[in-house]
């Protein structure tokens, strides 16, 4: 579509290109890496649509180690039943590298300044199914009203078993600076409904402003 409509070659594409810079680029941690990696690209703009940071982003993390679960991972809440039986039901819960990745940045938020209003903090045992399927289960939750006390709770524990999440990909659980060196230039009337924010354009595009 980037070579039909746009009459633009892009970087990457499913039969190619710069997948390994492109994938470093998304998931970025900070502007200047991000930039670096875009200078090298010679690329200008950033075309990124709602598959890219929520259904498909861990096929994007899959060209850095491998591994999804640095960005997110699913864990089982216990959940009371009729009868005193209980249910696990899985919920998926994004750290705070998904939320500091440029990709997430710019189009979950606009690359706007973010600061949340309350930060979660999950605690958890790692267990087995009767097959012997390993399997997270929530033991805890816990809101705190600023990062620092979150932050400081989570580390205070011996246990690893504590993290900052969230289950809202647009919803994030720790504060985030503003983009400085990406305009938003385009947003599609095409519109897609995100459960707790509401309707999010399908397509965004983002113009690169070097120094």
């Amino acid at each position: 579509m980037i070579i039909q409509i746009g009459h633009r070659l892009p970087n990457c594409d499913p039969g190619g290109g710069a997948r390994e810079r492109v994938r470093r680029f998304f998931t970025a941690q900070d502007e200047a890496s991000a930039s670096e990696i875009i200078d090298k690209l010679n690329s200008r703009y950033v075309i990124i649509d709602h598959t890219t940071t929520t259904l498909t982003f861990p096929a994007v993390a899959t060209y850095d180690d491998g591994s999804k679960e640095k960005l997110y991972d699913f864990y089982y809440r216990p959940q009371a039943q009729k009868g005193g039986f209980v249910k696990f039901v899985p919920v998926r819960f994004f750290y705070p590298e998904y939320y500091r990745s440029l990709a997430v940045r710019l189009y979950n938020f606009d690359g706007k300044e973010v600061t949340p209003q309350s930060f979660t903090v999950i605690s958890y045992e790692e267990k087995r199914k009767p097959d012997g399927e390993p399997y997270k289960e929530i033991t805890s939750s816990q809101s705190f009203p600023s990062y620092e006390e979150a932050e400081g709770y989570v580390s205070s524990q011996e246990s690893e078993h504590y993290k900052i999440v969230s289950d809202n990909p647009f919803i994030s659980p720790v504060p985030l600076e503003a983009v400085e060196h990406y305009k938003l230039i385009y947003r599609s009337d095409s519109l897609i409904m995100q459960p707790g924010v509401g309707n999010i354009s399908e397509v965004k595009i983002f113009e690169y402003i070097g120094d």
